[in-house]
C-alpha cells in the first residue's frame, strides 16, 4: 500500500507546485483597454485673424480590445473639441465596435463597425490627414456589416458585406447632425449648416471584395485590386447604385517605401430637378459628410496617390522612430465640367515611447480641408482658385 500512497503524496505536491507557480505568473488577460489624448498646432494661410497660428485640442479616445486566440473584438470611441480657428465646435462618435472569430487557418470573421476593406489598406497615406480618397469616402472608411478575411498562398482576400453606413452620433449646435461621424458617407443635406439642396442619399446594401497578391519572400511587395458596390436609396424615393474600383501597389526596398493607387468611382443617383444649388446639373455632385459638417462632391472622378517616404534609421535623444515622406493624391472629375482637386503633403513623424508626433505642411487646391473652397471636391470658388497651405503640427500621447 506505500507505494501507491508515495504516488498519490507526489501527484498532490506536483499540482499544489503547478497551482502555487500559476498563482505566481497568471496568464495574460485578453482585454486591452487604452486610448489617446493629440494635441495640433495649426497654420492656415487662408486665415489672416490667426497670422500666428493656433493651438487645441484634437481628439480624446477610448479603446477597448479583446482577443483570446479565438474570440477577437475590438472598439473605439472618440470625442473631438476643435477650437475657433478650426470652428469652434464638438462631436463624438463610434470610431468603430465589432467582435469576431479567429479561425485555426487563420482567417477572421467580423461582424460589427468596422473597416471598408478597399484599395491600400490600412491607410493610402503617411501623413496625419490621409490622401484625398478620404475625403471621398474610399480610405479608411467604416460601416456597419459582416467582413471576412482569409490567405490562400501569397493572395490575401478580404469579402465584405455592409447593411449600411457607420450611423451619425452627437456634437454641438453649429454641427449638422447626419453628418457627426468619423467616416465620410452619402449623408442628407444641412439646410441650415449645409447646402439646402434637399438631397437626402444613404448608403445601404453594399458589397465589398478585395484581393492581394504578396510576392513570394517579399512580404512588403503587394499589388491588389478592389471592388465595391452598393445601393443609394434617395429621401425622394429612389434607388438608385455607386460603385467603385481600385489597383495599388506598395512595395520597400531598404528605408524606402513607395505606395500608389488608382481608382474610380461612379454615383450614379437619380435626383429631382430641384434638388440642386447655384445652378448645378443635380445628379453631377452628392453630399457627402463627416466631423460635423456636409459638402458637395463630384459624383463621378478618378483617383491618382502616389506617396514615398524613407526611414531614418538611429535615434535623436530620446526620439526615434523618424519618417520622411510626401503623399501625392488628386481628383480628376468626370461629371459637371469642375475642376480638380489636389493636394500634396510633405512631413515628418517621429516617436519617443507613448507619444507620436506628425510634422505636416500641406498644399492643395479645392481640398475642403485644407483650403477655404470648402464645396470643392464639386463645383469650385473662382475665388480661390490658386494654392493654399496648411501646417499641422501634432502632439499624440497613447496609452
Amino acid at each position: 500500500m506505500l507505494p501507491p500512497l508515495r504516488s498519490y503524496l507526489c501527484g498532490a505536491l506536483l499540482l499544489a507546485a503547478c497551482g502555487l507557480a500559476g498563482a505566481a505568473d497568471p496568464p495574460a488577460s485578453p482585454w486591452n483597454i487604452g486610448g489617446a489624448v493629440r494635441v495640433n498646432y495649426v497654420y492656415k494661410s487662408w486665415q489672416p485673424e490667426y497670422r500666428h497660428g493656433f493651438v487645441g485640442l484634437d481628439t480624446l479616445r477610448l479603446d477597448v480590445k479583446y482577443d483570446d486566440g479565438q474570440l477577437i473584438g475590438s472598439a473605439q470611441y472618440r470625442y473631438n473639441h476643435f477650437p475657433a480657428g478650426q470652428g469652434g465646435y464638438t462631436n463624438n462618435f463610434l470610431h468603430h465596435g465589432w467582435a469576431g472569430v479567429r479561425f485555426a487557418d487563420k482567417s477572421e470573421l467580423h461582424v460589427g463597425l468596422d473597416k471598408v476593406p478597399f484599395g491600400l489598406l490600412p491607410f493610402a497615406s503617411n501623413n496625419f490627414f490621409e490622401s484625398i480618397a478620404y475625403y471621398l469616402g474610399l480610405e479608411d472608411t467604416y460601416a456597419l456589416g459582416i467582413n471576412y478575411a482569409w490567405r490562400s498562398g501569397p493572395v490575401a482576400w478580404r469579402l465584405a458585406y455592409f447593411a449600411r453606413d457607420g450611423g451619425s452620433y452627437g456634437g454641438g449646435g453649429n454641427t449638422a447632425r447626419a453628418s457627426n461621424r468619423y467616416s465620410f458617407n452619402l449623408v442628407p443635406d444641412d439646410d441650415k449648416l449645409g447646402y439646402g439642396t434637399g438631397q437626402g442619399d444613404r448608403e445601404r446594401d453594399t458589397l465589398v471584395a478585395r484581393a492581394a497578391w504578396h510576392a513570394p519572400g517579399e512580404a512588403n511587395t503587394e499589388l491588389g485590386l478592389s471592388l465595391l458596390s452598393g445601393a443609394i436609396h434617395s429621401n425622394n424615393g429612389e434607388r438608385s447604385r455607386r460603385r467603385a474600383a481600385a489597383i495599388h501597389a506598395k512595395g520597400s526596398r531598404g528605408p524606402w517605401t513607395m505606395m500608389a493607387e488608382a481608382l474610380y468611382y461612379n454615383n450614379d443617383t437619380r435626383h429631382l430637378p430641384g434638388q440642386t444649388f447655384g445652378g448645378l446639373d443635380p445628379n453631377s455632385f452628392v453630399i457627402l459628410g463627416a466631423f460635423g459638417y456636409p459638402y458637395p462632391v463630384a459624383a463621378k472622378g478618378v483617383v491618382y496617390v502616389a506617396n514615398v517616404s524613407y526611414d531614418i534609421a538611429g535615434s535623436a535623444g530620446p526620439f526615434t522612430g523618424f519618417k520622411i515622406y510626401n503623399d501625392y493624391s488628386v481628383l480628376k472629375k468626370k461629371t459637371g465640367g469642375f475642376k480638380d482637386s489636389l493636394q500634396n503633403v510633405t512631413g515628418l513623424s517621429f516617436s519617443s515611447g507613448k507619444w507620436m508626433f506628425y510634422a505636416d505642411v500641406m498644399l492643395a487646391k479645392h481640398q475642403p480641408y485644407m483650403s477655404p473652397d470648402f464645396g470643392g471636391l464639386a463645383a469650385t470658388s473662382p475665388l480661390h482658385d490658386g494654392f493654399s497651405q496648411r501646417i499641422n503640427l501634432q502632439a499624440g500621447y497613447y496609452f
